[in-house]
């Protein structure tokens, strides 16, 4: 019972509910849909593998550039030292991106030596142009041989086992796990003696007064010059 001045209890519970709530029932029959599309999308494309190769880059921000992970492509100069052309490089499974510009030295020698180990481990299969064109060379003698890159995997390689295994995974050479640990040492003099917040404080102000003192030291340096003109 109501007790005191209160309204009386109206309560409306015809909400019609379950029109509202969403229902994942045929959640493991998408999953199944999902992984026959792989499966299908694989035969589809053997024997190439079913993902590009990608580039080895740094997270942004000094908060996570100690990180690695796969970048979008690799960079025009990264496929310039190791031999290839973009145009080429996407016809035989490698990731190109034309915009990303790398200035770290260190991360494009991984890129480079990353594109020579695929190249090293690559089956490249005989495609219909270069059948056609042997054709052509044995027809007649006017027509030139098409110019690889990379050569062609002979009967041997393609009739080994190597060549009917099928990279399925999201990657193209994983990424290995990379731990850099320094070595245990003991804790000298010097260490305990050395100021590191003063000394870091000394390089920062050196930092932020480097152009001033600069140009300071090259108009004292003017100034003298002309001193020096005005008393000979």
């Amino acid at each position: 019972m109501v007790k005191h001045n209160h309204a009386i209890p109206n309560v409306h519970l015809r909400k019609h509910w379950h029109h509202l709530v969403k229902t994942f029932f045929n959640q493991p029959a998408k999953k199944r849909k999902r992984q026959e599309a792989r499966q299908a999308r694989a035969a589809k494309l053997f024997p190439r593998p079913t993902s590009y190769l990608r580039p080895m880059v740094r997270c942004p921000t000094r908060r996570y550039n100690m990180k690695v992970r796969y970048g979008r492509g690799f960079t025009l100069e990264e496929l310039k030292l190791a031999g290839l052309n973009p145009a080429y490089a996407r016809t035989i499974g490698i990731a190109v991106d034309h915009r990303r510009q790398e200035t770290s030295m260190e991360t494009r020698d991984m890129n480079v030596k990353r594109l020579k180990a695929y190249l090293s481990k690559l089956i490249l299969f005989p495609s219909k142009n270069s059948k056609r064109i042997a054709k052509k060379m044995g027809e007649t003698k006017d027509v030139k041989a098409r110019k690889l890159i990379v050569e062609e995997a002979s009967a041997d390689k393609l009739s080994s086992a190597a060549a009917k295994k099928q990279v399925t995974g999201k990657e193209v050479l994983p990424l290995q796990p990379q731990t850099i640990r320094e070595k245990p040492q003991g804790i000298t003099t010097e260490m305990k003696n050395e100021k590191v917040f003063t000394k870091l404080r000394i390089e920062k102000l050196k930092a932020k007064y480097d152009g001033v003192r600069r140009k300071r030291a090259e108009q004292a340096r003017k100034e003298a010059e002309e001193k020096a003109a005005k008393g000979q």
